[in-house]
């Protein structure tokens, strides 16, 4: 299937942001990483290539040999820079720099329907052009964006915009208007590909295990592996005691209602004890996924004839680095049906399988659990107290109906011994705002109740502090 535009990735969020834009034109978009060589692009042969990078100094390697391959290629951000180079050209000093300058766009299939106006430009250099490539955008005499057009090969210096129609509009003119793909990506043919690849594994025979959280994507996962393999199949919750108040019962009660066979296995004493004396994320994480992984196999094991692991890893897990590599030997074929669907793709596969809207729209929540927002060790007393002003914040959340506009909110437990002894609290609640985590303005009475609950219902709690910290998308610790 090439049927679709290639992402070179050279900054993971302006990719998957690319390739979400795309894909909400209905057209499908993969992200490779930037090292692919043109001979591996040439065998997948997609109709059109993206070429996405920072604009501030980021470095990245580009294959020349990929603009003699036929292919029409879009450069973006510091991508662009890279492309001119490889076109013969050159690039000297900063021009414009992290302000707002007026654009011109000359009237180009490129930017057809695009209008002028001003555009933030982070990182905008001189360019020196070769004689055949021409400027189709400029600011204050500085090249913004230039093409070969009889090559098909385009540059434009700045990065994509949220929520900026414009953006959308010139990934639109590229992959529909230059590269002649076709709108047929959408939630009823990605549901339709998920099912396909369970169906096949079906009919080899066997039965499938689904290691599930009650999160959006494993719920779904173990929907459509339900669907293919029937009674053939398990959903298995593992017990970590790490999760918020009530939602191991929630969990329960959620795949009885979808009429999904669960088996529930206790390990939250086991994972509390080898949790001891971890300090480092990494060290807790390995002790909570080791935990996992064995027990699925340990199920899977008890089981006779084929088994096929199903896994709920969406896009952003894959881009991540979240792979099948630790489930390689366990004697299971493993299918991820979901792997090439971002969170948002899920959640409408979700709202199509008729899922409650509470299992839609429920917020990620990390694999470590309440573990990953506690800072140091992890002990039955500090979860009892995160877990207490989770509940607490959850409820004043929703109380105002926050829970839905907030892209994500939750407490971060610390020590506060050289303060006044017993633990801190820090509240976190943020929004999307291009590549950073925006603190959210919260009402101050709801802080206020929030604050003035959890001191009063959790007596290790000393202190309480609301986080007003921007963040990198992707760069933050506690998830």
């Amino acid at each position: 299937m090439n049927d679709m535009i290639l992402i070179l990735n050279y900054s993971d969020e302006f990719a998957a942001e690319a390739a979400k834009r795309l894909r909400s034109e209905q057209v499908f978009s993969k992200i490779i990483s930037g090292m692919t060589t043109a001979e591996q692009i040439r065998e997948i042969a997609p109709r059109g290539i993206i070429l996405c990078g920072e604009t501030q100094s980021a470095k990245g390697v580009l294959d020349a040999q990929i603009l003699s391959l036929g292919i029409p290629v879009l450069a973006l951000g510091h991508a662009a820079h890279m492309l001119i180079a490889a076109m013969g050209g050159a690039c000297a000093g900063v021009a414009i720099s992290e302000r707002k300058a007026a654009i011109q766009y000359e009237k180009t299939r490129l930017f057809a329907d695009v209008e002028g106006g001003e555009r933030y430009l982070d990182e905008t250099l001189m360019l020196m052009l070769p004689a055949d490539v021409q400027v189709t955008a400029s600011a204050g005499g500085c090249t913004i964006a230039f093409e070969d057009d009889r090559r098909r090969l385009y540059g434009i210096q700045f990065e994509l915009e949220r929520n900026d129609p414009d953006s959308s509009t010139i990934l639109k003119n590229f992959a529909r208007d230059i590269c002649g793909c076709s709108p047929w990506f959408t939630i009823d043919a990605a549901l339709a590909q998920a099912r396909q690849k369970l169906s096949d594994a079906s009919i080899e025979g066997g039965y499938a295990v689904c290691g599930v959280s009650g999160g959006v994507d494993s719920t779904v996962a173990a929907v459509l592996a339900h669907q293919a393999f029937g009674e053939r199949m398990t959903a298995i919750y593992v017990e970590t005691g790490l999760m918020r108040e009530g939602e191991s019962v929630c969990v329960q009660e959620m795949f009885e209602s979808l009429g999904i066979p669960l088996k529930i296995v206790d390990h939250s004493q086991t994972i509390l004890a080898a949790l001891k004396g971890k300090q480092a994320m990494r060290e807790k994480h390995q002790v909570v996924f080791d935990c996992l992984h064995d027990e699925i196999i340990r199920q899977a094991r008890a089981m006779e004839g084929k088994k096929t692991l199903v896994m709920g890893t969406n896009y952003s897990d894959l881009l991540g680095g979240s792979t099948d590599a630790a489930w390689r030997g366990c004697g299971m074929t493993v299918i991820e049906p979901l792997e090439f669907l971002f969170r948002k793709e899920v959640r409408s596969i979700a709202e199509t399988l008729g899922l409650d809207a509470s299992i839609v729209q429920r917020k990620p929540f990390p694999m470590m659990g309440l573990g990953a927002h506690v800072i140091g060790e992890v002990t039955e007393d500090r979860l009892c107290a995160l877990r207490a002003a989770d509940a607490i914040f959850t409820e004043e959340i929703r109380e105002v109906g926050l829970n839905k506009k907030l892209y994500k909110f939750f407490p971060i437990l610390a020590d506060s011994e050289q303060l006044m002894g017993g633990c801190t609290i820090i509240l976190r609640a943020v929004n999307v705002s291009g590549a950073m985590l925006v603190p959210a303005r919260l009402p101050y009475d709801l802080v206020e109740r929030t604050v003035e609950r959890i001191l009063e219902q959790t007596p290790m709690i000393r202190r309480v502090f609301y986080d007003q910290t921007p963040t990198p998308v992707g760069k933050e610790t506690f998830q």
